[in-house]
């Protein structure tokens, strides 16, 4: 497995990429779905979604989808930032930020 990325949540929350995760205040995976990370956290504006995001690592880069959140996600990187379209994979970089509600991570 590839290793070495970080997500640095605004929220307080530090996580290093083990494999397949999920982000959210209360994330839970469907029936069948396997993932080797849950990942709460702390949102006292619920702007965050109970399932918001799904991250993993896929040929030595970090990716995420948007899980049909209530907010949506945002990618930015590089100056630019775009909304991602509810179950399609978008790569992050170092650096880039991802835009959960009113939260964000930053990749590591």
């Amino acid at each position: 497995m590839t290793a070495g990325f970080a997500l640095q949540f605004s929220t307080g929350e530090f996580v290093e990429v083990r494999g397949a995760g999920l982000v959210g205040r209360a994330p839970a995976a469907e029936p069948g779905e396997r993932v080797d990370q849950l990942v709460p956290i702390t949102d006292p504006t619920r702007s965050v979604s109970k399932t918001h995001l799904a991250f993993g690592i896929d040929d030595g880069a970090l990716w995420v989808s948007d899980r049909h959140s209530a907010n949506g996600t945002r990618v930015e990187s590089g100056g630019t930032q775009r909304r991602c379209e509810p179950g399609r994979r978008y790569r992050v970089p170092r650096g880039g930020r991802i835009w959960i509600g009113d939260q964000f991570i930053v990749v590591g």
